[in-house]
């Protein structure tokens, strides 16, 4: 890289690119992949969608944007949701796919940047992340809260209770 290439240290930009079939599923994997994303620190400038995984990677629309942000330096890595998602052959055995992604990585790796997914590796292909409600959410830090030894006021009818004093 050439000092005019270099870029400024920080927050590292990356793409996200999701290849699933129907676009509900996409933004449900994009939103858990961005919360991947940002837990690590990581910026997310450029997001990338394409439908059809039986395509070509290098002929699918989204990719060319994920290229595109790479080589413009808008993007100093990529993450995905599963191995699948960057192989031609979504039903192909999980070996094939972390073979075709740990060669892509490579060449990625060659050119200044990186490639991970955020499923674990033996996700299967076509495996969609958790569905969660607000009360999900809540119950988790009702939870997390409890084991730290915290107490966090319920609302019920307006006013705070306490199930230590509620006599239920």
């Amino acid at each position: 890289m050439t000092s005019d290439q270099l870029r400024p240290v920080g927050r590292v930009p990356v793409a996200i690119y999701i290849c699933a079939g129907d676009e509900p599923a996409a933004d449900l994997i994009a939103a858990h992949v961005r919360i991947f994303a940002e837990a690590r620190q990581w910026t997310v400038p450029v997001l990338a969608v394409d439908s059809n995984p039986a395509q070509p990677l290098t002929d699918r629309p989204g990719w060319q944007v994920i290229t595109d942000a790479l080589s413009e330096n808008r993007a100093s890595g990529v993450v995905t949701w599963t191995r699948c998602m960057v192989h031609e052959d979504p039903l192909a055995s999980p070996s094939r796919h972390a073979d075709a992604f740990d060669r892509l990585a490579t060449v990625l790796r060659e050119r200044g940047a990186f490639l991970t997914a955020a499923a674990h590796p033996d996700t299967p292909a076509g495996a969609m992340p958790e569905r969660r409600s607000p009360s999900d959410h809540w119950r988790r830090r009702e939870l997390a809260s409890s084991a730290a030894g915290l107490f966090i006021p319920r609302r019920a009818a307006g006013r705070a209770t306490d199930p230590r004093t509620s006599g239920c």
